[in-house]
């Protein structure tokens, strides 16, 4: 019997729902209709507003992102041309070095070439000394007297002179 009731369509009750929807629907656009819509007004505006900051955000993040890049792309030309310079400085630093090095090996050599034909002339000089020397005591022994050496010495050193 209850389940039957409550499937049953009255037309009392039709009434009833009717002037109830009707009433709601009233008081709902009297009172409530206003502060919705001016709640869903400023969550439009809210909406729109983080839009356009997420827009303007993007734009500037981009922007940044060109100004990153540019300052990578300056930074990779700048180290290259530091690390050109460094090449060339380096390449610098060692032809100069090459050169003062054959410079001073040179200066040695001519020195060491001094050096050698002072002490032959030297040794040569000596050896000149000594040849007389041995000469003038083989003299003295052929004449059979003693002569000076050192008149021995000039006397066998005018002879060289004469010889050249």
């Amino acid at each position: 019997m209850g389940f039957q009731n409550v499937l049953s369509i009255e037309p009392g009750s039709i009434i009833w729902t009717i002037v109830t929807f009707l009433v709601v629907a009233w008081l709902i656009g009297k009172f409530g209709w206003k502060p919705i819509l001016s709640g869903l007004k400023v969550r439009e505006e809210s909406i729109r507003r983080d839009l356009e900051t997420a827009r303007a955000e993007r734009e500037r993040s981009s922007a940044l992102l060109a100004e990153y890049q540019m300052a990578i792309t300056n930074a990779k030309k700048e180290s290259a041309e530091i690390i050109q310079k460094a090449q060339e400085s380096a390449s610098e630093v060692m032809d100069s070095a090459r050169a003062e090095s054959k410079e001073l090996s040179l200066k040695m050599i001519e020195r060491a070439k001094s050096e050698i034909e002072r002490d032959t002339d030297a040794a040569r000089t000596e050896l000149k000394k000594y040849v007389a020397d041995l000469t003038a005591r083989a003299a003295a022994r052929l004449i059979g007297r003693t002569v000076d050496a050192k008149e021995h010495e000039q006397l066998i050193l005018d002879a060289l002179r004469e010889d050249r």
